[in-house]
């Protein structure tokens, strides 16, 4: 099939002799007829330039395969094409002439040469739609480019755009719409009984709208790089949700996020408010990491999210005196908790709170579970019964030591651990006080400890060995691992 796409896109290449060299206007006047009259296509847009003659356009000699197969294989070879493309092929023949029309998928991007203004975009996607046959249904609609239209309600067309491609039955749905801002959508919720995929990126998002109750097919929902100012974000159907750079930014409330059909769950580098995830019984993979949250208390010298009072950024009457993030990841089998920043303590903040984790078996942690002291991480072992394996990800450590699990008496008091914990691997780039305090901790349980210093894999024994690692950690030792 890739074969076929790329002669169609040869046969394209010819058909658009030398409009760049004429430099001709690549808006609703690129689609200038080269192999018929004018009068034969000069009704497809309207606006169409009419300062050319025909001319005749050189075809290789041989036979014309692609013109000798049936209409649904040409749609779906043109459906490859960015839109404007495969329009183009309109002027090969008059077998041509309305293939276009008929696609099953639509690309309208910013790949290549094609850039236009916002009114020449909305010009081009509103004939481009409203020029289709009314009975060929689309599989697929992808908008991707710079879009930087004027005006109060500034996302007046792309929402028409994306409920007429709704309307037309579309399974997957991808809008891409780069700007000096995000365009804001403040619109009633999608509705669809068709769609299962949907992409947005660069987009604002306010009222009800991420309400996808009325999408009862919706299985994939990827969002990157949007401002979310909605307080809830929810679907029955959705099986993945994935949300990268994205900011939570409603009213100092917490967004909630109600998906229990939800299987695969990424919060990846998000930014504000931390939103609250409900409970499913159905997550298994989950992947979560805070980037810059805005979790503050008014009370106290540290300002930390004491998560009780009603003095905490995003606390209400809903989400005082419980779990916010981890709450709703305790049915998840692979587990990874990342912090771009040691510092941030929504995690820790949790652990008040902490669930069971009552199918975990694989668990990847970073600096934040050990960053002062062990809890974190002891309570985590502690409320995963079943766990397999364990990752420990640490960066360059603090030049401060560890004191408080001697305080607290973490190393002497008896903590459980799974019978099932088998492996644990310790990511490291220097073997340090951190570590060595950590393999002490673990080091009392039947466990296969691995270092990985740099990339390169170093046994449990060895770091003993070469490192001069002692177990028996003198309580207050500041002076580090001596190599």
């Amino acid at each position: 099939m890739k074969t076929m796409a790329s002669q169609a896109t040869a046969t394209v290449q010819l058909c658009r002799g030398h409009d760049h060299d004429h430099g001709h206007d690549l808006g609703l006047g690129l689609f200038q007829p080269r192999c018929l009259p004018r009068g034969r296509a000069h009704h497809l847009f309207d606006g169409m330039s009419d300062t050319h003659r025909a001319e005749k356009v050189l075809v290789p000699s041989g036979t014309d395969w692609i013109s000798a197969l049936p209409d649904g294989v040409l749609g779906h070879i043109l459906g490859f094409l960015p839109a404007d493309e495969a329009v183009r092929t309109c002027v090969l023949s008059r077998r041509w002439l309305h293939q276009w029309k008929f696609m099953r998928c639509l690309r309208v991007t910013s790949h290549g040469v094609w850039e236009k203004s916002a009114d020449g975009i909305n010009k081009f996607i509103s004939s481009l739609l409203l020029l289709r046959d009314p009975g060929a249904a689309l599989d697929e609609v992808e908008l991707e480019f710079t879009y930087e239209p004027s005006g109060d309600d500034r996302a007046s067309y792309p929402n028409i755009w994306i409920r007429h491609a709704l309307l037309r039955q579309a399974r997957a749905l991808s809008v891409t719409l780069c700007g000096e801002y995000n365009l804001v959508f403040n619109v009633p919720p999608l509705v669809s009984r068709h769609l299962r995929k949907l992409e947005l990126s660069y987009l604002d998002f306010n009222g009800n709208v991420l309400d996808f109750s009325s999408c009862q097919f919706l299985e994939v929902l990827d969002m990157t790089e949007c401002i979310i100012g909605t307080s809830k974000i929810s679907s029955h159907s959705l099986k993945r949700l994935t949300m990268q750079y994205c900011s939570f930014l409603h009213d100092d409330v917490r967004t909630r996020i109600s998906v229990p059909s939800l299987a695969d769950l990424q919060l990846e580098s998000f930014h504000g408010i931390a939103p609250m995830l409900e409970t499913n019984t159905s997550l298994k993979t989950a992947f979560v990491s805070p980037c810059s949250v805005d979790e503050r208390c008014q009370e106290g010298d540290s300002k930390e999210c004491c998560g009780t009072c009603a003095k905490c950024c995003g606390n209400d009457d809903d989400h005082r005196n419980g779990s916010v993030l981890l709450g709703g990841l305790s049915s998840a089998t692979h587990l990874k908790l990342i912090t771009e920043s040691p510092g941030q303590f929504i995690f820790r903040r949790d652990l008040k709170w902490c669930p069971t984790f009552v199918k975990l078996k694989k668990l990847f942690l970073d600096d934040w579970c050990v960053e002062a002291d062990l809890r974190a991480l002891v309570c985590m072992l502690e409320h995963s019964p079943i766990l397999e394996q364990l990752t420990l990800q640490l960066s360059k450590g603090p030049e401060r030591t560890l004191e408080r699990e001697e305080k607290y008496g973490l190393m002497e008091k008896s903590t459980y651990v799974s019978q099932n914990l088998k492996t644990v691997n310790v990511k490291c780039h220097e073997v340090d006080l951190r570590v060595s305090k950590i393999l002490k901790f673990l080091s009392t349980f039947d466990i296969d400890i691995t270092i990985e210093q740099n990339g390169q894999i170093i046994p449990f024994e060895e770091v003993v060995t070469n490192f001069g690692l002692s177990l028996e950690v003198p309580p207050h030792d500041q002076s580090g691992v001596q190599g």
